[in-house]
């Protein structure tokens, strides 16, 4: 299994997939980035990154739709 991704890293895939338009990637790849700024201890970068996430599962049918609007919803930030 590979490494986790850092910041970098992430930043230059989330840069590419936006290029590429492929927002199946963005879902994945915003959901890591909101984990890795939540493990930082980052709690507004963490639900500004899964807003993005949950936006972009949203415009590509992606099956993460439902379980980050029941995230969002949960913590009060999306009706």
């Amino acid at each position: 299994m590979p490494a986790p991704l850092d910041a970098q890293q992430l930043d230059q895939r989330i840069a590419v997939a936006h290029r590429r338009g492929d927002g199946f990637a963005l879902v994945n790849l915003y959901q890591q980035a909101a984990d890795l700024k939540r493990a930082e201890g980052d709690e507004s970068a963490f639900w500004f990154l899964i807003t993005h996430a949950f936006v972009f599962a949203l415009e590509n049918g992606h099956a993460d739709a439902e379980p980050l609007h029941a995230l969002l919803k949960g913590a009060g930030r999306e009706s």
